[in-house]
């Protein structure tokens, strides 16, 4: 298939690029680091006319840079009305539109595990938020003008490739350094991180299943809970590192457990995540000293 990814050019982008042309699809990349802009909508339309699917990445992802008035701002109008463009054009061409949203979106729920069908999400912060709200434009597509779209929301990956500034590439390159490793809070958070492999696997996995992804949530993320404290320790035994754990002011509006279900996944797309945080942050290891030399 041809295939366009909004953000290609980001972290996750670039190697989804990579994994679909693996796959052997035509996978071209549509990001504002090459001038295109997700507003100006005429060639948005060219764009998505002439592909078979559309994946949105675009977005601001970096939770740290929405925590002030204008930084949420940007990022508000990016994730909620970007997302509302990129609809719009895989609607009027009836182009089927596979959005990557965040398990961010449901905070702090009162059910557990969360579902994709049942449990009512609760974001914790205007990222999440206005993500969530790119859901519901997408949805509201689909009801109303038969938009074809799949719904992924995908755990915070981790590995070769990704941000740097997440928490526990932070404690890798602490832990490096011999510094301090630093957790915001008492570290008994609860992440479902995802080695970025598995993540992949299972951003790509609907391309397999069509007709059953079809107007369809899915959570990608591995069952396994990790807290962040056990993060800290992981990351200091794997680099052998003698660096202390010490403990800073928590973040204000941080969830506080993830938690996910991914049943669906795997019965209707084949899909489960293989890789142990354990044993990714081994096969991490290699990148974050080659990256930081």
């Amino acid at each position: 298939m041809k295939i366009l990814v909004t953000g290609g050019k980001g972290a996750l982008g670039a190697r989804l690029i990579e994994k679909l042309h693996e796959l052997g699809h035509e996978a071209i990349s549509y990001d504002i680091a090459d001038g295109q802009d997700l507003f100006e909508v005429k060639a948005l339309e060219e764009a998505v006319k002439g592909v078979d699917v559309v994946y949105h990445l675009a977005a601001e992802a970096n939770l740290n840079t929405m925590r002030d008035i204008e930084g949420a701002h940007r990022g508000s109008v990016l994730n909620i009305l970007g997302t509302e463009n990129v609809a719009y054009a895989c609607a009027k061409y009836h182009k089927w539109l596979i959005y990557i949203s965040t398990m961010c979106v449901y905070g702090d729920t009162i059910e557990h595990p969360e579902r994709e069908d049942t449990t009512l999400p609760n974001p914790s912060e205007i990222y999440a938020t206005s993500k969530y709200a790119g859901e519901w434009v997408v949805i509201g597509y689909g009801k109303s003008l038969d938009l074809p779209y799949t719904i992924l929301r995908i755990a915070t990956p981790y590995g070769k490739g990704t941000r740097l500034a997440m928490a526990v590439h932070v404690f890798f390159q602490q832990a490096l350094k011999g510094e301090a490793i630093t957790i915001l809070g008492d570290g008994s958070n609860e992440r479902t991180m995802t080695y970025v492999d598995d993540v992949m696997e299972g951003t790509v996995a609907p391309l397999s299943h069509k007709d059953a992804a079809q107007k369809q949530i899915f959570n990608i993320s591995t069952a396994e809970r990790t807290t962040v404290l056990q993060m800290a320790q992981s990351v200091k035994a794997v680099t052998g590192s003698q660096s202390e754990i010490v403990f800073m002011p928590k973040r204000p509006n941080d969830t506080f457990k993830e938690d996910a279900d991914v049943s669906k996944a795997k019965k209707i797309l084949g899909w489960e995540a293989k890789v142990s945080f354990a044993e990714g942050v081994k096969r991490t290891l290699p990148w974050i000293k080659e990256v930081i030399q």
